[in-house]
């Protein structure tokens, strides 16, 4: 893409921005606690796909640390490496399987394996810029210390998303629904909490070009979760990074992301914050395709 031309064109993409947030903040997206830690962050993909074909092994590499130190203790950071690899049938049919190694850099400095997840997917071009994907997935226990918390045992999930390609600015976009059936042996979590059983999550990610080999990169996520006493719970998860891409392969990017409960105390009231000094990470990361 172009360099910037002066203060109107990012006049222009700020006011993109705007508008998709507003559009975020209002559409009927969910989302739900996700079965993985919390803090993993799943590797980003190039900005520019590479050539298609059969076999596909993407590698990132991402390292994050949250604000605030918590009095005599140091902030919680960890660096984690993702690995997914994936396999194209045909144009529609592919399958991929994504596993992330955990090293934490603070505490009990632990390392573990997060939740492996394998899946299925078809896509429909509906137009040359529009793309509907369907997914089925299954979310293997690899998490151990999942497994003595919450004694997690896996789950099932099916999604659906709309890609669009070439928006205004030459930006894209795309909007998700995912629903997931978390398995456990028990009800209850170790120290007396309650596992998720289901969950609904709505995903909407925005991607702009700035200049040159610059993107910003957004994601919002909502999600509603059921207990097996069919409570419910509502989290949100937001983030923007800047992204460079090097190559149509490699890429690095900064950002930072925030999550926590979606509503107040009260539960009327929303808790959804972009920026918190307290929850709020921040975050760095490299991305390969081969």
């Amino acid at each position: 893409m172009s360099s910037i031309k002066g203060f109107k064109y990012m006049r222009n993409a700020i006011q993109g921005l705007t508008i998709l947030a507003a559009l975020s903040f209002t559409a009927p997206t969910l989302a739900a606690q996700s079965p993985t830690t919390s803090n993993t962050i799943k590797a980003k993909r190039p900005l520019t796909t590479p050539e298609e074909k059969s076999w596909s092994v993407d590698l990132g590499l991402e390292t994050y640390s949250n604000l605030m130190k918590e009095e005599a203790y140091e902030r919680d950071s960890a660096t984690s490496m993702e690995v997914s690899a994936g396999y194209r049938f045909n144009k529609i049919t592919s399958m991929r399987l994504t596993g992330t190694l955990v090293k934490e850099n603070s505490g009990a400095q632990n390392t573990y394996f997060d939740n492996t997840i394998a899946s299925l997917s078809f896509k429909t071009p509906l137009t040359t810029d529009t793309a509907w994907i369907n997914t089925l997935a299954g979310v293997l226990p690899t998490n151990r210390q999942l497994q003595d918390e919450t004694s997690y045992q896996g789950a099932v999930r099916i999604g659906t998303k709309l890609a669009f390609n070439n928006l205004f600015w030459g930006s894209s976009a795309t909007t998700a629904l995912q629903a997931t059936r978390n398995f456990h042996e028990y009800n209850v979590t170790a120290d007396g909490g309650f596992n998720i059983r289901n969950n609904l999550q709505g995903v909407l990610t925005y991607n702009l070009p700035l200049f040159s080999k610059l993107s910003l990169q957004t994601l919002f996520v909502y999600t509603t979760g059921w207990t097996y006493l069919e409570d419910t719970r509502q989290k949100f998860s937001v983030g923007a990074d800047l992204a460079w891409e090097f190559t149509p392969a490699f890429s690095a990017y900064i950002g930072t992301s925030n999550e926590g409960n979606a509503l107040k105390a009260n539960g009327i009231d929303s808790n959804i914050e972009f920026f918190n000094d307290t929850s709020s990470i921040v975050k760095a990361g490299l991305s390969y395709s081969i």
